[in-house]
């Protein structure tokens, strides 16, 4: 019986050495990099829509400006940079920031980050922390050459990306936070930046793939269908380099968070509720500064979105107030109407 258990224990010293002796990602360290925008914004919106047109993208998932006045298309007091999630696009935030960017006659700039989007089976096969920080910089510069002040919007992982930019740009506005991904609702997403990582995911989703079946129809269009788990472990990596308490305290901007909770049964099941708000106690914004509203009748985690939101109304309302009263932003002007001349003979002439 002793030389069993001596056996026995040789064995789990074995595993267990074999196991902090494997393999671990070991992606490329966020660079920082100068970033040359044409200051002609006219010729930065061809040049960002000639850039997505060479990029293999699936219908209608291109990056793009939505201009407070498309026929002058002149820089406004506040602009808009909008993220999207994990394998999202632009609608996952749709109506409701369009509807803010209107509200307050702002630019609003719809990024698309690295890797998403794309037609191809093998999407998010080459992301890396260093190109999706990229892609969330180079938004920011698009949306500091289209307004005066920027706030920055972001869904889910893009509220991660906004965290980021925060941490690291204190000139920007203001957050709007939409169930941010502070840490994924499955714990079990950490084991992939771990020992055998890699292979830990290939054994769970049977090869190197995520298929997704979650969306049909018109929302199957906007988010990827299939992506390569690779995606995973980048996101991953941003979340353990990114949210934690030391970053959260050098974001000290005014900060609105929206999330999806009713009760411990109906609450988001996509990232972790308890992170969120966790994470928003630690933020290093004044307290008068910072709002958090719980949307019970959401349903979902994507809250900001026709597709999936049961209440578009109420999360535009609570960020229209958070931009009124505590960014302190004026509506826009409402348009001059156009005049009706009477001609003598009564034909009315515009």
């Amino acid at each position: 019986m002793k030389r069993f258990f001596t056996i026995t224990g040789l064995l789990v010293a074995a595993i267990g050495v074999s196991y902090f002796l494997g393999p671990t990602a070991k992606p490329d360290a966020v660079k920082e990099e100068a970033i040359v925008l044409d200051p002609d914004l006219v010729k930065l919106e061809k040049s960002i829509a000639d850039s997505e047109s060479k990029a293999n993208l699936r219908p209608d998932n291109e990056a793009r400006i939505v201009w407070a006045d498309s026929l002058k298309k002149v820089k406004t007091p506040y602009s808009i940079v909008y993220l999207p999630g994990f394998s999202a696009s632009w609608a996952e935030g749709d109506p409701v920031h369009k509807q803010i960017a209107k509200k307050f006659g702002c630019n609003l700039y719809l990024a698309r980050t690295a890797e998403h989007g794309v037609d191809s089976p093998d999407a998010l096969k080459d992301i890396t922390p260093a190109n999706y920080a990229a892609s969330a910089e180079r938004a920011l510069a698009i949306g500091k050459s289209l307004g005066e002040k920027v706030i920055v919007m972001g869904t889910s992982a893009g509220g991660m990306l906004t965290l980021y930019l925060a941490a690291h740009h204190p000139e920007i506005d203001g957050l709007i936070l939409y169930s941010p991904c502070i840490a994924t609702a499955n714990s079990a997403l950490k084991l992939v930046t771990g020992h055998w990582g890699k292979q830990i995911l290939d054994q769970v989703f049977k090869g190197e793939h995520v298929i997704n079946t979650n969306y049909s129809g018109e929302r199957a269009k906007y988010w990827l269908p299939q992506y390569h788990t690779n995606g995973l472990i980048t996101l991953q990596t941003m979340l353990d380099r990114y949210m934690t308490p030391e970053q959260f305290q050098k974001v000290k901007q005014p900060v609105f968070m929206g999330y999806y909770y009713k009760d411990d049964e109906h609450q988001d099941k996509v990232v972790s509720v308890a992170a969120m708000l966790e994470m928003f106690d630690e933020l290093g914004t004044p307290t008068d500064k910072k709002q958090k509203v719980a949307f019970p009748n959401a349903g979902e985690h994507v809250i900001a979105s026709h597709f999936t939101s049961g209440d578009l109304k109420g999360v535009y309302q609570a960020t229209e107030t958070f931009m009124s009263t505590v960014l302190n932003m004026p509506p826009a002007p409402a348009p001059t109407p156009a005049f009706a001349l009477q001609s003598k003979g009564g034909t009315t002439k515009k």
